[in-house]
């Protein structure tokens, strides 16, 4: 019989010497090799061999499908898989194995449901899916691999040197200078542990990226990885150039997949700005793409970036789910502002439009630009109300309301109000901009706020 590199590890039975042996047996029968013709004395280097069964890519509506058999062979370097295990057969597949790569350990719920024990292993570009009926065999090739991903040395690709460079830039920041020095970096409203080094990070970043590509509602998973970038601001870049790799060649372009890794880069756009190294790199990709897709879904959202990419400035928030679907449309948001004795309003915003930009639409559309007084938005609630900076992004202002309408009863809105009240004397009383005053003023005095009203009493 031919040996094993890899020893497997037996949990403690309760049973007896026999049936032990019996059990252990029966599940290793497919990872050691019977003499005669075959690839054993061709493959010196091989760690494990066995017959596993590997999931084939199926579409929306059939996400698990009944996997078929092959020959694995698990090297130091790759794990490839033939039609058979004869001699001469025909290597079907193959993949390598680096430092980034990760293994996932078998899933009892997917047991109960398909019988089979799963063993995920993900590449820089593809994942296999491998499946056996027996949990030792299963955590025996998921030690297996992850031991070789351990023996590997750092990757030494564009991505790694930047992830190095980001490394050493934390250093230069006091805020998460000790914390960096420790390999971790905290959430600031969570509590510590909420996130590992920036490379573990890095990989459940590009592990979540390989989701997408199948995902059914790929929404919470882009929110996820927005949060991740605005809590950790050293992977901005990190996902940036993930996202142009996965843009270049694909495999169906403008399927569904490529249009999930394309929205994705919208909604980065709309909200991070990349290094400048990046962000050149980013728009030659974006010309790339529209001068060999014209027309094409793609080259909409490469022109939809591009015009984004010069309008962002950073966001406070990352984007609400509903700005995300809308972004994955390249479509505007509603935006409900009410207005004291005036019917709500409703005004079309991006990501980019500020609170001044819509006070000076709302000043124009009710009739109020020869009005000496100053308006602006509030952030109205039963608790409190507030003014929204001008230079505030409404995106972000809508992102908090809606966080606070789960706890709020009347709903948090925002309002349209006088800020600044320079002359009340003169304002006719048959006008609009009378009806906003008396309206603010009787609100304010419901409130207590009897300083506050003051001049406008004079009404």
């Amino acid at each position: 019989q031919g040996s094993l590199e890899v020893s497997l590890s037996q949990p403690t039975r309760s049973s007896s010497g026999s049936e032990r042996s019996l059990l252990v047996a029966e599940e290793m029968r497919s990872l050691i090799m019977e003499k005669g013709p075959g690839p054993v004395e061709d493959d010196p280097d091989a760690l494990v061999k066995g017959w596993l069964q590997r999931e084939m890519r199926g579409c929306m509506k059939t996400p698990w499908i009944r996997p078929r058999k092959y020959w694995f062979v698990l090297t130091p370097d790759s794990l490839d898989y033939y039609s058979s295990n004869e001699k001469g057969a025909r290597r079907l597949g193959s993949l390598v194995l680096t430092s980034l790569c990760s293994v996932l350990w078998p899933d009892k719920q997917l047991y109960k449901e398909t019988g089979y024990w799963s063993v995920t292993v993900f590449g820089r570009k593809h994942c296999y899916r491998l499946y056996t009926e027996h949990l030792n065999e299963a955590v025996h090739w998921v030690c297996a691999v992850q031991k070789v991903i351990d023996s590997k040395a750092p990757v030494q690709t564009p991505t790694q040197l930047l992830m190095r460079d980001v490394e050493v830039s934390l250093r230069h920041c006091p805020r998460l200078q000790l914390l960096a020095a420790r390999g971790w970096v905290f959430r600031a409203s969570c509590a510590p542990g909420s996130y590992t080094t920036l490379r573990d990070e890095a990989v459940k970043l590009f592990n979540s990226l390989q989701q997408l590509e199948s995902e059914r509602d790929p929404v919470p998973l882009m929110q996820g990885v927005l949060q991740t970038c605005l809590d950790l601001p050293p992977l901005v870049d990190e996902i940036y150039c993930q996202l142009v790799k996965q843009t270049t060649e694909p495999p169906a372009p403008g399927g569904q997949g490529d249009l999930h890794y394309w929205q994705l880069l919208t909604c980065m756009s709309c909200t991070f700005l990349p290094s400048p190294p990046v962000l050149r790199f980013l728009h030659f990709h974006l010309d790339k793409t529209e001068s060999r897709f014209p027309a094409s879904e793609m080259a909409k959202y490469a022109c939809f970036i591009r015009e984004a990419l010069g309008k962002t400035k950073g966001r406070e928030c990352v984007p609400s789910l509903e700005e995300i679907l809308m972004l994955m449309q390249r479509q505007d948001m509603i935006c409900t502002v009410h207005c004291p004795g005036a019917p709500a309003c409703s005004v079309a915003i991006s990501s980019h439009t500020t609170a001044e930009e819509v006070a000076q639409e709302l000043v124009s559309r009710l009739g109020l630009s020869q009005s000496p007084n100053l308006f602006a938005l509030y952030e109205q609630s039963r608790r409190r109300e507030q003014p929204v900076g001008s230079a505030t992004l409404l995106a972000d202002v809508l992102t908090s309301l809606a966080g606070e309408q789960r706890e709020q009863d009347p709903p948090c809105r925002l309002c349209f109000k006088h800020y600044g009240f320079l002359d009340t004397d003169n304002v006719p009383r048959d006008s609009l901009e009378f009806a906003l005053l008396f309206e603010q003023v009787s609100a304010t005095l419901e409130w207590g706020g009897y300083a506050a009203v003051a001049v406008p009493c004079r009404l």
